[in-house]
């Protein structure tokens, strides 16, 4: 008789640990099959819902356009990069966008925003055609962050 009580004290606790194994395990593959995994993984760390890792990749998107604007800002007058800077406060625009799509739940203008955003960076790129593109380095990372963001909006 003195280990039922035991016996049912284990079932109590062995189904408290699946639960919290299970609940933490929940975002582990968020970033299994994104274009630029690593990246993913750095924006998505700790987070278990994908609609948290979607509002992260977001916010990481913005501020590294702004740092890329920055970047930009600091380079040599020209054309191209006065075309640069145009694109990257639209594309830190549409990263705005997107986070007020997502408070309303319009998931669809969420992925348009972030494909415009990421749209933004590889019209910057392309306007250097052949010429080595200075900020090159800054365009790619936030290109890599917005296709991240582009296959989490895919799971929630």
């Amino acid at each position: 008789m003195v280990f039922k009580g035991y016996t049912r004290s284990l079932y109590v606790l062995l189904a408290i640990a699946v639960i919290l194994l299970a609940g933490h395990t929940h975002g582990a593959g968020l970033c299994d099959n994104a274009p630029n995994k690593q990246v993913c993984d750095s924006i998505v760390y700790q987070r278990t819902n994908p609609r948290e890792a979607v509002v992260a990749s977001i916010h990481k998107m913005v501020y590294q356009t702004k740092v890329a604007k920055a970047v930009a800002q600091k380079q040599a007058n020209s054309t191209k990069i006065d075309a640069c800077i145009k694109e990257f406060k639209e594309g830190i625009d549409n990263g705005k966008r997107a986070l007020e799509a997502l408070a309303k739940s319009k998931y669809i203008s969420v992925r348009t925003s972030i494909i415009a955003a990421w749209t933004n960076c590889v019209v910057c790129d392309n306007g250097f055609g052949g010429d080595p593109n200075p900020i090159a380095k800054s365009t790619k990372l936030v290109e890599d962050i917005a296709a991240a963001g582009v296959y989490l909006t895919n799971l929630i």
